[in-house]
């Protein structure tokens, strides 16, 4: 499939800002993650980080012609993948647990519902979607409300007394559930639906340029009158991974003016070489988003949210360069991952 620059760039700034979500999560102390800095990378690791990789993937569904045993083989291969990544990002804590005695669940860790599980079950979903003959792009639009709308529902009524790694799949509270169906699969499905409405939305809005500023304009507004709320649903771990429909909508905004900018920046700057680094990080993002949270998820067992943020600059720069060099070695011996 042909590459396009602005996905790419996107996804790259995706993964670069998740990076520093973990390294603070994990390596740094309360205070330093209570800090102005601390609350800083989280709302930065937000709305412009997984709900913009989803939304790419799911216009990316649509837009690909493979049958549905390919998409769906490809969803369980991510699954596995997921699977794998959860068992080696804690491996040092699974030996804790087994031979020192640490009093853990490791089914919480091993079922962890990382993104990896959850876009291997979107791209499952959305392969069956796609097996339909018609009005896919507007069950697609109707299932973004259903589950935006839904969320806190299924959250309530999937919190089950005693242990259940089912359930955290779909949604619920659940500690170790960061990425279930809902809400996060209202992302994928507006991606799919986009695709399918991208003529008609672009023609709008070059032909009706003030109505588009108008509507942009009327999108920033929003965003800015939802700002606080939105802003402490983000920096609130739990809430980000489980928010409901009016943090869904804000960050819809978030990225529809995201989008646009780096539409409008790569027209007026096209050839610039931090652009290329960015895209080079988007064309790469599973295995750089693997190793990642294979060298923080093993170092964090020993140093768990021990470090002063004095020290995070000096973690992020180590880890990120030792990624970008694995990534780049290893892109080298043209290893396919699922996704």
């Amino acid at each position: 499939m042909k590459r396009y620059p602005l996905p790419d760039l996107l996804k790259g700034f995706a993964v670069f800002l998740i990076v520093p979500v973990h390294i603070l999560e994990l390596f740094i102390d309360y205070p330093g993650r209570e800090s102005l800095f601390g609350k800083i990378l989280l709302f930065l690791g937000g709305p412009i980080a997984v709900p913009v990789f989803m939304i790419i993937m799911g216009y990316f569904l649509a837009k690909n012609q493979k049958s549905f045993y390919i998409n769906f083989s490809r969803g369980i291969k991510v699954l596995i993948v997921g699977f794998l990544l959860n068992i080696g990002l804690n491996f040092h804590l699974l030996l804790k647990i087994k031979f020192a005695g640490w009093q853990f669940n490791p089914l919480e860790y091993i079922f962890g519902i990382d993104i990896l599980y959850f876009a291997g079950l979107s791209i499952i979903l959305i392969a069956f979607l796609k097996t339909l003959k018609k009005e896919q792009a507007w069950i697609a639009t109707t299932l973004v409300f259903v589950v935006i709308t839904a969320t806190g529902f299924m959250n309530e009524k999937l919190m089950v007394g005693g242990r259940n790694y089912f359930l955290p799949f779909i949604a619920g509270n659940y500690c170790w559930s960061y990425f279930p169906l809902f809400p996060w699969l209202a992302y994928p499905l507006a991606g799919f639906a986009f695709f399918h409405f991208e003529k008609e939305i672009v023609s709008f809005f070059k032909q009706q340029k003030i109505v588009s500023g108008i509507i942009l304009t009327g999108i920033l507004a929003t965003i800015l009158f939802f700002g606080k709320s939105g802003f402490e649903t983000t920096i609130n771990l739990p809430s980000y991974y489980h928010h409901t429909f009016w943090f869904s909508l804000w960050a819809f905004g978030i990225v529809i003016l995201w989008t646009a900018f780096w539409r409008f920046i790569l027209k007026i700057f096209p050839r610039t070489y931090a652009w290329y680094f960015f895209i080079w990080l988007g064309k790469n993002i599973t295995l750089f988003y693997i190793i990642q949270w294979l060298i923080i998820g093993n170092i964090a067992t020993a140093i768990y949210q021990t470090q002063s943020i004095n020290s995070y600059v000096f973690w992020f720069a180590g880890i990120f360069s030792v990624t970008v060099l694995l990534t780049w070695l290893i892109g080298k011996t043209n290893i396919k991952l699922a996704s």
